[in-house]
């Protein structure tokens, strides 16, 4: 090996070990066995401490050039981006830059079936923390006088066949979000008399149930529960 190759091969030798040096002071050492919420806040956003404050995630480098339907996916998948439902909760994001459209089409279905099995059970208590004050009432009023008049329920949530986003709005003053979400489930009700007797419904008959619900939530608050404030067909 000649000498300009061996000179070469030191100097290139060299510039690699800086490169390793300088790699390590920016992106810090790993044992293997860091804990993720040194790195990630609550639903894998970056934090600088702050936890609950939906201005503290960072983006990618370049997130603002990337193709929307790529940055917004979770939003795409339900909706069209261009239509209002799609650019109000692409807004929604500018308050709450973790807000998933898809994680939130996941947890209204998993509400439905908790709500209308909590309510035919008449548990005021599991029903309290899901529900706003209007519709807590309403169905309250219902249980009571069921329990006044002896009845009971006798129910089984059979399944859901679709669970759709028909509409969405942001207040923009106060950060609040409602979004209609259109429900195709099937059940079975029956309500008995206190001897038992069937007087209402059918325990044999799979009923088809359609609603139309509305869940709030005001975007950037720490708690991140959705409140179900308004019932429809």
């Amino acid at each position: 090996m000649n000498g300009a190759v061996m000179i070469e091969i030191i100097i290139l030798a060299a510039v690699a070990g800086f490169l390793v040096l300088r790699l390590r002071d920016v992106l810090g050492r790993r044992t293997g066995h860091e804990n993720p919420s040194d790195y990630f806040g609550p639903g894998g956003s970056a934090t600088s401490g702050h936890e609950g404050s939906s201005d503290t995630v960072i983006p990618f480098p370049g997130a603002e050039q990337m193709d929307p339907s790529m940055r917004h996916a979770d939003i795409a998948a339900l909706v069209d981006l261009e239509s209002p439902i799609g650019e109000t909760l692409v807004a929604a994001k500018d308050h709450e830059t973790s807000f998933n459209a898809q994680q939130f089409i996941e947890g209204a279905k998993a509400a439905y079936e908790m709500i209308l099995m909590g309510f035919e059970a008449g548990d005021k208590t599991a029903l309290r923390p899901l529900l706003g004050n209007d519709v807590f009432d309403s169905f309250t009023s219902v249980i009571d006088e069921r329990a006044a008049n002896n009845l009971s329920v006798d129910a089984r949530f059979v399944g859901l066949r679709s669970a759709k986003i028909e509409n969405a709005e942001l207040t923009e003053e106060t950060k609040t979000l409602q979004i209609d979400v259109r429900f195709d489930a099937e059940m079975i009700v029956a309500v008995r008399n206190a001897e038992g007797e069937v007087v209402d419904g059918d325990p044999t008959f799979v009923r088809r149930m359609n609603d139309l619900w509305t869940f709030e939530r005001t975007l950037g608050d720490s708690n991140p529960g959705w409140l179900l404030v308004e019932t429809g067909d």
